[in-house]
């Protein structure tokens, strides 16, 4: 056995064969070097500098212990009463003035510093620590960007629940209003002397009110496309998520059930299959002219309806069963 293994590890084919092995793993980590430095360069990474950031000892001076995580120690107080789900968004606490000034302060730094080593990577010779060094600034800064947002989730719900209204669910202004907050934290600037919070309040407040106007504006659309006789158009050859057979058993059941669909849904069902007053199939086309939205988005939104209706029909079958128990 022995004198095997020793031929085995004296024969030249077997020598060349690791040689060849290890120049193709070599080859395919210094391809995966290259491409990763290259996906670096191609990214932008965005900061508010500092002419602090070019002195001397900054470094020591903004970081300092690399124990300390800047998290906020100071016990939260929730709102009273506050929904499950939105006491879940709120539980970090909120920054004092100089908490929020050192967060951003280390947050953009750390943007800065992956920004300067990422400008000189070079894919032609690729460096792992460099990449290493661009990368775990860029995972701290994101990670201190998360204590940011976490600390400032109350100051969203209490700006958007003043835009709420039957037409604009909370849910869904609250949602635009993070985006909007987290746009927010990468352009403010801390050193102007001023909170956050205020910066904040004037974006998440602004993009609230462009939400509410353009809903505006898309009702205006419609009721004005619902008002006008729509031209007649060449048919196109549909394709509908529903075949004739499918649809003709379902048309009648369907009338009835259509004013539980919004009103874009109704308009496009009535319009794609000759509802009511329209005596002509309409191409997506036409009815995304009419809404001012694309194409795509209209058959997405008749497959919605659709699905609804489906949904519904059920619903009314299961209820006919019941009562007939």
């Amino acid at each position: 056995m022995a004198i095997a293994t020793l031929r085995n590890r004296s024969n030249p084919r077997n020598r060349k064969s690791r040689v060849l092995d290890t120049d193709r793993t070599d080859q395919a980590q210094l391809g995966e070097l290259r491409r990763r430095t290259r996906q670096l360069l191609d990214r932008e990474i965005d900061f508010i500098g500092n002419r602090e950031f070019s002195q001397r000892c900054a470094k020591r001076r903004i970081l300092g212990d690399p124990s300390e995580t800047g998290t906020p120690h100071q016990k939260n107080r929730l709102p009273k009463d506050l929904p499950a789900h939105l006491a879940r968004l709120c539980e970090s606490a909120l920054l004092t003035a100089g908490e929020e000034r050192d967060l951003f302060r280390r947050m953009n730094y750390l943007k800065f510093r992956a920004n300067r080593f990422r400008s000189r990577l070079n894919p032609d010779r690729p460096d792992v620590q460099a990449i290493a060094r661009v990368d775990h600034a860029l995972q701290q800064a994101s990670e201190l960007r998360d204590l940011i947002i976490k600390a400032n989730m109350r100051l969203v719900i209490s700006i958007v629940k003043k835009f709420v209204t039957p037409k604009h669910s909370f849910d869904e202004l609250l949602s635009d209003g993070i985006v909007s907050m987290m746009q927010a934290v990468d352009k403010f600037d801390y050193d102007r002397g001023f909170r956050f919070s205020t910066y904040a309040y004037r974006a998440i407040a602004r993009n609230a009110y462009r939400t509410i106007t353009d809903r505006h504006k898309e009702d205006s659309r419609y009721d004005s496309a619902m008002s006008e006789d729509l031209p007649n158009v060449p048919d196109e050859d549909r394709v509908s998520a529903l075949d004739e057979k499918e649809w003709a058993s379902m048309r009648t059941l369907m009338l009835q059930l259509m004013n539980q669909l919004d009103r874009r849904e109704r308009f496009i069902l009535r319009g794609r299959f000759a509802l009511g007053a329209h005596r002509k199939v309409r191409t997506f086309q036409c009815l995304a002219d009419k809404l001012g939205i694309s194409k795509e988005r209209v058959r997405q939104l008749e497959q919605r309806a659709i699905a609804k209706l489906k949904t519904l029909v059920e619903q009314t079958q299961e209820q006919g069963v019941a009562e007939a128990f």
